[in-house]
Order: C-alpha cells, then sequence, then structure tokens
C-alpha cells in the first residue's frame, strides 16, 4: 500500500470495553474498515471514512474519537503562538454563546479567534466563479470532509464532479496565512464538530489542531467551569452574512440564494448516513445511464442533522429544533447587521459584504485537488467471484436458499457482504448466526447419539417391561372377559326367572283380587243371614208365644166344655144329650189343641235352641269371616307392594341387561384392544430396535 495514501486514526477502539456485539459493522457505511476476525471488532483507520457513526452507535463506549485537545491545552501551557478558528455550529453546541466561547479561548492564551462563517461566504463566492468559468454538469458540494474520503476511497469516478475549492475551514485558514501576516507565525487551532476535519488538515497540510466541540465541553465539566461567565468577545475578522448557517443542512443552498433566487430547484439536499452514501453509490451509475445529474449543485453533509449534530459534539441526542434554533436566530442577527434601515442601506450593506469578500478573495488561492485512494480499497479488499463466495457459504454451512437469511446479525447487510469480509480476513464464521447454529448441533451430535442411545436402551428395556405386563394384563383381561361372559349368562336367566315370577305373580294378583271381591261379598251375605237367623229367632218367639195363647185357649175351651156338660146333664137326657155330645166334642177339640199347642210350643222351642245355637255359631262364624277377609286385604296390600317391587326389578333388570350388554361390547373391546397393544408392543419395539444410533 502507498504510504502517501494513508489517512490519520481518527476512531479509537478501547479493547477492554468491546463485546463484539457487530453494531459498529451495522451502522458503518464502510463496513469493510472493520475487522470482526478476532476477540472483538477492530478498526482500520485507511479503509474508514470517519464519520463517527460506530461512536454515537457503542453503547459500551468501546469506540472514541481522536482529536488534538491534550496536545492543544498542553501547547496553550507552553506558551507557543496560537489563534484559533472557529465552525459556526458553536452557537449550536454552546447554547447560543459562541461569543462566550472566544472569551473563553482568549483566557487560555489564543491570540485571536475567527469565524469560519466568514471562511463560508468566500466558499460560496469560490463556487459561483467556477460554476460560471466551468459551467460544470454538477458540482459536489464538498465542506464535508468525511463524504470527500468516501468519494476518493470508494467511488473514486465521482472526483471530477467535486467542487474544486476549498472548506469553509481551508478558506478561513488560508485568508489568515495571506491577509493577516501578524499571525503568520502562529499555530492554528480549529475548534470543530467534526473529528475528520483533521484529515483534511492533512490533505490540505494546513491546521494544526484539531480540538472538537466534545472534548471542550467535557474538558469544562471536570473542571466546573462555566462558559456562560466568560465575557462576550467578537471575531477578529469581519462579520458574515447567511453563511453562518452552513453548519445546517442546505446551509450552502440558502447562503448561494442571495446571489441566485432560483438556485433552490437547481439544487439537490441531501445528508445522513442512512440516504447520502446509498445516493453517491448509484450516482456514476446514474449518470452513466443518463439520468443524472438533474441538479447542478449538490449540497450534501454526512451527519443527519449537519454539522451542528457532527460526531464531535453533543447534540445527536437533542431535538433537531432545539439545535437549529439557536442557529437560525444567529443567522437572523447576521444578516441584520447587513440589511439595517431602507432598500439604500441594504444595497449598501450588500455592497459592504461584496467588497469585504472581494478583499479576502483571490484567484487560485482556494484551489483544492482531491487523491484517487481506491487503491488502498483495493489492496486490502479482494472481491472474490461466484465460487468463491460459494465456497465460503459452504464454510459457513449455508448449502440451500433457506439459509441466506440476510438477518443483519453479523452487521453486514447481506450475507454475500459476510461472505465478502470473511474471504478477506475481516471477520469469521463464528459470527454468522447460521453458522453458530449449525456448529452447535454439531457438537452436540456425538452427545446427542450418547442420550439417544441411552434413552433407547432405557426405553426398550421399559417396553420390554412394560409388554410382560401387557401380555400379563392381556392374560387378566380375558379371564375377566370369561367371567364376564358367565356372569352375563346367570345374570341373563336370573332376569328371565325375574320376569316369570313377575308374571305369576301378575296372576295371582288378580286371583287375590277376585278372592278379595267374593269374600267381600260372602261377608256382606253372611251378615245378611245373621239377620234373617235374628228375624227368624224373633219370630219363633212369637210363635211360642202363640202357642201358649192357643193353650190358654184350649183350657178356656176345655173349661167351656165341662160347664157345657154340667149343664147338659142339668138339661136333661133329651136336650141335655145332644148338648153334652156338643160339649164333649168342644172338649175334645180343646184337649187337642192345648195338646198340640203343647208340642208346638215344645217344637217351637227346640227350634228356638236351635236357632239360638246356630246364632252364636254364626256369630263366631262371622267374626272368623270378617278375620279371613281382613287376612285377604292384607295379602291383597302385599300382593300390589310385591307386585310394584317386581315391576321395578323388571325395570331394573332391563337397564342391567342393557348395562350387561354395553359391558359386553366393552369387554370385548378391551380384549381386542389388549391383544392390539401387545402387538403395538412388539412392533415398537421392533422399531426401536432398527433406531439405535451407531
Amino acid at each position: 500500500m502507498d504510504t502517501n495514501l494513508a489517512l490519520r486514526p481518527i476512531i479509537k477502539v478501547l479493547e477492554d470495553k468491546c463485546v463484539n456485539c457487530h453494531r459498529c459493522i451495522a451502522v458503518c457505511p464502510a463496513k469493510m474498515c472493520n475487522d470482526g476476525s478476532g476477540k472483538i471488532v477492530d478498526h482500520h483507520s485507511d479503509l474508514c471514512v470517519g464519520c463517527g457513526e460506530c461512536i454515537i452507535a457503542c453503547t459500551h463506549g468501546a469506540r472514541i474519537g481522536l482529536d488534538d485537545f491534550d496536545l492543544f491545552m498542553a501547547d496553550l501551557k507552553k506558551g507557543v503562538p496560537m489563534i484559533a478558528i472557529v465552525a459556526p455550529a458553536s452557537a449550536a453546541s454552546f447554547k447560543g454563546m459562541y461569543l462566550n466561547l472566544n472569551g473563553y479561548l482568549k483566557s487560555l492564551g489564543v491570540k485571536a479567534v475567527f469565524d469560519v462563517s466568514l471562511g463560508a461566504e468566500l466558499t460560496v463566492k469560490s463556487y459561483i466563479e467556477y460554476m460560471k468559468k466551468a459551467k460544470p454538469k454538477t458540482v459536489i458540494a464538498q465542506p464535508c470532509p468525511t463524504l470527500v474520503s468516501f468519494i476518493e476511497m470508494y467511488r473514486p469516478e465521482l472526483i471530477p464532479y467535486l467542487a474544486p475549492a476549498d472548506s469553509p475551514m481551508m478558506h478561513t485558514m488560508k485568508m489568515i496565512r495571506r491577509f493577516y501576516a501578524e499571525y503568520k507565525n502562529h499555530k492554528i487551532a480549529v475548534i470543530s464538530p467534526c473529528y475528520s476535519k483533521r484529515r483534511e488538515f492533512d490533505a490540505c497540510k494546513l491546521g494544526d489542531y484539531n480540538v472538537t466541540f466534545r472534548s471542550l465541553e467535557d474538558y469544562m465539566d471536570a473542571q466546573g467551569i462555566d462558559v456562560a461567565r466568560y465575557p462576550e468577545v467578537e471575531y477578529d475578522n469581519p462579520p458574515a452574512e447567511r453563511a453562518v448557517l452552513f453548519s445546517s443542512p442546505g446551509g450552502l443552498m440558502r447562503t448561494v440564494q442571495r446571489y441566485d433566487q432560483d438556485v433552490m430547484s437547481r439544487t439537490r439536499k441531501i445528508e445522513g448516513v442512512n440516504e447520502v452514501y446509498h445516493y453517491f453509490a448509484h450516482l456514476s451509475h446514474a449518470i452513466k445511464e443518463g439520468n443524472a445529474p438533474v441538479y447542478q449543485l449538490i449540497d450534501c453533509l454526512n451527519c443527519s442533522m449537519g454539522c451542528n449534530g457532527g460526531p464531535g459534539t453533543r447534540n445527536r441526542s437533542k431535538h433537531l429544533d432545539d439545535v437549529e434554533f439557536l442557529v437560525e436566530r444567529r443567522q437572523k442577527a447576521a444578516r441584520a447587521k447587513y440589511q439595517k434601515g431602507g432598500r439604500l442601506r441594504q444595497r449598501l450593506g450588500k455592497k459592504k459584504l461584496e467588497e469585504t469578500l472581494n478583499r479576502y478573495w483571490a484567484p487560485d488561492l482556494y484551489k483544492r485537488g482531491y487523491v484517487d485512494r481506491s487503491a488502498i480499497f483495493k489492496s486490502m479488499v479482494h472481491e472474490p467471484n461466484r465460487q468463491q463466495v460459494d465456497e465460503i457459504y459452504v464454510r459457513l454451512h449455508k448449502t440451500n436458499a433457506s439459509h441466506i437469511l440476510n438477518c443483519g446479525a453479523c452487521g453486514y447487510r447481506s450475507c454475500e457482504q459476510m461472505a465478502v469480509a470473511i474471504f478477506n480476513g475481516l471477520n469469521k464464521p463464528e459470527n454468522c448466526v447460521h453458522y453458530m447454529e449449525a456448529i452447535s448441533a454439531e457438537r452436540n451430535e456425538d452427545e446427542t447419539r450418547q442420550r439417544l442411545n441411552a434413552v433407547y436402551d432405557h426405553t426398550l428395556g421399559e417396553l420390554h417391561k412394560n409388554l410382560a405386563g401387557i401380555n400379563s394384563l392381556s392374560v387378566t383381561i380375558s379371564e375377566t372377559a370369561n367371567y364376564v361372559f358367565s356372569s352375563t349368562s346367570q345374570i341373563e336367566q336370573m332376569v328371565v326367572g325375574t320376569r316369570s315370577i313377575h308374571s305369576t305373580l301378575e296372576k295371582n294378583a288378580e286371583t287375590v283380587l277376585k278372592l278379595n271381591d267374593s269374600s267381600q261379598d260372602g261377608k256382606t251375605r253372611f251378615h245378611r243371614i245373621t239377620e234373617l237367623i235374628d228375624d227368624v229367632s224373633t219370630q219363633a218367639d212369637e210363635l211360642i208365644d202363640a202357642c201358649s195363647v192357643i193353650g190358654d185357649i184350649a183350657d178356656q175351651t176345655s173349661i167351656l166344655g165341662m160347664n157345657a156338660a154340667i149343664e147338659a146333664a142339668h138339661a136333661g137326657d133329651a136336650v141335655g144329650k145332644g148338648f153334652a155330645v156338643v160339649a164333649g166334642e168342644i172338649r175334645k177339640l180343646a184337649d187337642n189343641s192345648g195338646r198340640q199347642a203343647v208340642e208346638i210350643q215344645n217344637s217351637l222351642k227346640n227350634i228356638k235352641t236351635l236357632i239360638n245355637n246356630s246364632k252364636e255359631s254364626s256369630a263366631q262364624a262371622a267374626n272368623q269371616f270378617d278375620t279371613i277377609v281382613e287376612l285377604i286385604n292384607l295379602v291383597k296390600n302385599e300382593e300390589i307392594r310385591i307386585k310394584g317391587t317386581m315391576e321395578d326389578q323388571a325395570t331394573g333388570s332391563a337397564q342391567v341387561m342393557n348395562s350387561l350388554q354395553e359391558i359386553n361390547k366393552l369387554v370385548s373391546r378391551v380384549k381386542d384392544e389388549s391383544s392390539s397393544l401387545r402387538e403395538s408392543g412388539e412392533s415398537i419395539i421392533n422399531e426401536i430396535g432398527s433406531l439405535k444410533v451407531m
């Protein structure tokens, strides 16, 4: 590599803080300036454009920017004659107290402080003069040294489009060296927002110290210094006008607008790492295709907040409006100095500014040339061919399209870019997620095989035990099934017997009901007979009484006949004889009637005795009949209860039969499944036997 093309390191890696997270690679627009092949992500300065994105992105503080603050402070203490130039972004970094910063710098021993904004005014004049004279297709603005480095290293074909004029800082330093003879032996300290400015000084061989705002602020905080306590001190050069906007995106364009109101329509304003590098990476191709340049002026900056948010500031975390507000406020104040009063005063103010610029501007004084540094990249990074990329993919275990994840975990935009880094020794397979997963799988393969074999042996042993248990269980299930089938047959017979008993009970119930009805009817009739016997007994008593009456009548008739015979005897034979005959007949009749009445009465008394005996027997029979009826009722009620119970039993028997049928089905299924399980167990053992990892 040509040492003349080497670039000063402006970023340092603190190895003890690097965790190899690759975040720095992810945000880096150059990628290959990072070396992830070791335990940390190292850094190649000769490939680094100096954007500082890795410093901002590293949350571990493993990357820091390098400037000349320590040397600057040491030389001031030694009394080295020194002046300073201050970037317009100082208004944003020091809360609008840029004049107080001048007072602080002079308190340190700085002899004079110049405003780079005036150098920006001279830069605009240089651009306009060049564009009028050369009439280029397009001009790429070059105040940003980071973008200049990118073009010189990675897109040298765009060098012809870079403005051949110095940056505002370089204009300021050359102006001092030409027009301020009293400071010709003084060293120049540049108070800037950017680490990569140091490289611009090296390239132009002008500028002794690059002191970033961040270093100044860190020092002030450590020493308890409040810049507001220092007096406001004006710059030692004439004031600038709207070029104080140069630190903000579009500041160049807005300054040129003073001369050309239509410049915005011919200017491409682009900034920020995510946009500007993609634009320049493909600009040359667009030019070849005839699609570019679209704009005559490309106003470009590396940082999305412009120089106000450069890596050498603390402003990256602040809101854009909070930062730019301070610059805009200064811009209004600067323009007011040249525009106070009416139109005439404004014209005079503009004329005065032009006279000032003309006084400090000279043809060819601020010319800038550029160096094609692509040889550095070409010597350090080689482009692999397709076969070589595929070979690296094989090393990364990327053997099919699904393995090309492009996940970005390695920090690169694609797997192919990672392959290029590995090809050039700038990274290693261990930083690829897919590779580590594959390697982890390989490393664990033996252990996995051993574990699988152990599992195999254990599983096979357990399966043999289980199969023995299954066989025993199958035998038990078969025996149980036989018992169930036998029990089912017996229960079915019991159910049939229950049904037969139920049928018999139903018939008996009908007979008992008929018997109950007959007994009730017999009871009723028996009581009727008893009542009739009572009636007969009563009538017999009446007949006996009647026989007594007849006996009495017979006795009286006999007396009457006796009296008649007596009377006939008294009457004589003629009259009394006939009457005596009648009286004799009457007495015979009376005797017969009395005798018959006695016989009848005796018979009736015998009958009455029999009736009384019958009545007593009937009463006893009636009581017994009542007892029989009650017993028949009890039998009937028990029959009804037994019948109900048997009906429930019959219903339950039907449910039992249904359940038994289901049990038989389940037992049959269990028996079949146990046989199938035994066969499956044997099959599984055979299959596992074939799976053992050798």
